[in-house]
Order: C-alpha cells, then sequence, then structure tokens
C-alpha cells in the first residue's frame, strides 16, 4: 500500500515550481521611418537687393508721376521683391501722413486768418 501512495504522489504531485510570468500582449510597434526633411523652395522675391537696386529704385521714386506707377506695378506684382514691397508701403505711410499734416497745418493757418503771402513780409493784394 505504500508503494502505491508513493506512486500516487510521484504521478499526480508535481513539486512546487516557480512560475513563469504570462507574456502581456504588447500592441505591435509602427515600423521606423526616418524624418523626411523637405527641401526650401527658392523664392526669388525673398534675395537681398543690391546696391544698384536701391539706387535705381530711388531714382525712379523721385520723379513725380513716374513713382506712383512704380508703386502701383510694384504693389500689384506678386514677382516684387519682399524688401521692396516693404519699402513702398512705408513709402506711402510716410507720404500720406505728411500730406495729412500739411492739410492740417493749412487748416489751422486759415482759421487764424494767417496768410501765407503775409508770412513772407510783403502783402500780395
Amino acid at each position: 500500500m505504500e508503494q502505491n501512495n508513493q506512486q500516487f504522489d510521484n504521478q499526480y504531485y508535481q513539486p512546487n515550481q516557480p512560475q513563469q510570468p504570462q507574456p502581456q500582449y504588447q500592441p505591435p510597434q509602427p515600423q521606423y521611418q526616418p524624418p523626411v526633411y523637405q527641401q526650401p523652395v527658392y523664392d526669388p522675391t525673398r534675395e537681398v537687393m543690391s546696391v544698384g537696386s536701391y539706387v535705381l529704385m530711388f531714382i525712379l521714386l523721385s520723379i513725380p508721376v513716374v513713382n506712383v506707377i512704380c508703386w502701383i506695378v510694384w504693389l500689384v506684382s506678386p514677382d516684387t521683391n519682399k524688401n521692396k514691397k516693404n519699402y513702398v508701403i512705408a513709402n506711402i505711410i510716410i507720404y500720406a501722413i505728411s500730406v495729412g499734416v500739411l492739410i492740417l497745418a493749412g487748416i489751422v493757418m486759415a482759421a487764424l486768418g494767417i496768410s501765407l503771402a503775409e508770412i513772407g513780409g510783403a502783402a500780395l493784394y
């Protein structure tokens, strides 16, 4: 009978073995892809203007009627250099401010009864 018990124990009894951890579910990892770098697009409107182009621009803008035509052409054209376009915008703002100040000064002088002809020293009647 003892032999039967030993056989029974050996047959069904397993010694305590360390249990192996069950693998956890891990979602599939995406494949590594290196970042895609785009080459910068060449934009001729962002080039630095040369000194000669600035001089030519100043000469054109000093001619009375041509300056207004150049303002309109450079502001409307999509191929105009950004530096030139910003300069024209600043030029128009300064021009508008100076015309506004001159008109305001004329109104103030007219309200005070001051004539530009009297300022010169001789009244022109």
